[in-house]
Order: structure tokens, then sequence, then C-alpha cells
């Protein structure tokens, strides 16, 4: 699609270094479009979901977009699922199987993290803005990152050698323009099916955090409004994700 017409990315930035992508676009949105695009070399205050560091070393992916004019902050989240596919997607030709989503914002391999997605929002003179950040793991290295939670892995070691950055940048927004118009058209559910087959953990018992509270559950599925269909103590229930 020519550059002029796209939502997202219309405008992309780079910088070598930033404490935050999320913060730098929330807090200086007045500068920034809606769809723009903020990429940074470097991190030196990334962070994910409850306020957790994450590392963001030279070789790795780091980018931000920036919405503005939002109805009701929850009402993006199947948008967040979308990036999230928008990833697998972007990756699918270098990793063609056990690529996984897990529920609200991770990418897995091999049953190892590869890409985080954090969304934050914020009130400005009433307006909703919201920021959705991406990090993925490509050419950095995540040997000697003995403080995480999940074990990770980066692309360049799934496949051996180094990969262009900008490549995957580029269709990462490609997908992510292309989601948001169909996600803005109502149209989320299309991507239910490939969604759920991409489930991480389906049928499978496992911890999820859930506003800081650690759930045992059994994921079955997404449904329309991007909430988690899961098992909790024997009984089927909705989760939703209400904390950004």
């Amino acid at each position: 699609m020519d550059i002029q017409h796209k939502i997202i990315g219309k405008h992309i930035y780079h910088v070598e270094g930033v404490g935050s992508t999320n913060t730098e676009l929330l807090t200086n949105a007045q500068r920034y479009e809606h769809g723009d695009v903020l990429c940074a070399r470097r991190q030196h205050a990334g962070r994910g979901r409850y306020q957790r560091n994450w590392e963001s070393q030279d070789g790795g992916l780091y980018m931000s977009i920036l919405l503005k004019n939002i109805v009701k902050a929850e009402s993006i989240l199947p948008f967040i699922v979308l990036s999230a596919l928008a990833v697998v997607r972007s990756l699918q030709s270098f990793v063609p199987q056990d690529i996984a989503i897990k529920w609200p914002n991770d990418v897995y391999v091999n049953k190892r993290k590869i890409c985080g997605i954090l969304a934050e929002s914020n009130i400005r003179d009433t307006e909703i803005r919201t920021v959705i950040g991406i990090g993925v793991n490509i050419n950095n290295s995540v040997v000697d990152l003995k403080q995480l939670r999940n074990p990770a892995i980066a692309l360049k070691d799934i496949v051996g050698h180094k990969v262009e950055l900008s490549d995957i940048l580029s269709t990462i927004i490609d997908y992510l323009d292309v989601f948001y118009r169909d996600f803005s058209a109502g149209n989320f559910s299309i991507y239910l099916p490939e969604l759920n087959s991409l489930l991480y953990a389906k049928n499978q018992a496992l911890d999820l955090n859930i506003s800081g509270k650690v759930k045992r559950v059994t994921p079955l599925a997404f449904t329309e409004d991007a909430r988690l269909r899961c098992l909790e103590d024997g009984k089927e229930t909705d989760i939703f994700l209400g904390e950004f």
C-alpha cells in the first residue's frame, strides 16, 4: 500500500536510544499523529507488564504505535491480539512451526518467549490515547538473561544467522496497518480461526498472571472480543484484560 494511504506507519521515527518508546509516545503525543510508529535501537528503561524490566539490548526490535481518540481503553484489546498476530506472520517464514500466541500479549517459539507486547493508555484533555509497544528478540543475545520469568529465545538463534531488522519491521507494520483497518471495521472475528490455531498451551493447564493475581487455567479459545475462554476450577469462563 502507498505509504500516504497508511494508517499505521505513515510516519516511522527511528532513534538510537530512548528510555521507553511507549513513554515517549504517550508523554509527547501532541508531537505525533495517530498511527505513528517509533523505533529505538535500544531502550534504557524498557518494561513489560506490571512494570517488569524489559531487556533492550542492541539487535532487538523495539517499537511502539500511537493510537489517538480511543473510545474506551479496553476496546483496543482485539487490536493488541492482532498485533501479536502481526509478529507471528512476520516470523513464520523463519519459524514455520511451534510458534504461538500466549494470551494476551506474548509470542512464543518452542515454548520460549520471543516477543512481548505492552499496551498503555492515558487521558489528556478527555482524549484517551493508547500506545502498543512491541519488543521482539531478533539479533540480540538472550543467553545471559538469567532473571527472566520465562525462558527466552532470539530469532538469530533459531535460524543460525543474523536477520535484517528493517525487513521484519516493515513486514510487521504492513500487517498492523491491514489488521487495524479490519479491527476498526469490526472484523476482528475473521481472524479467530487463525488465532485459535496459534493459542499457546491450548487445552493444557498453565498459570496466568491476571491483574497481579496468578490463576491456574486451561486456555480454550480467543473470544470475539479478544477475551480468553478457559477452564478455571472446572468451569468455563472468559478472562478479560482490564489493566491498561
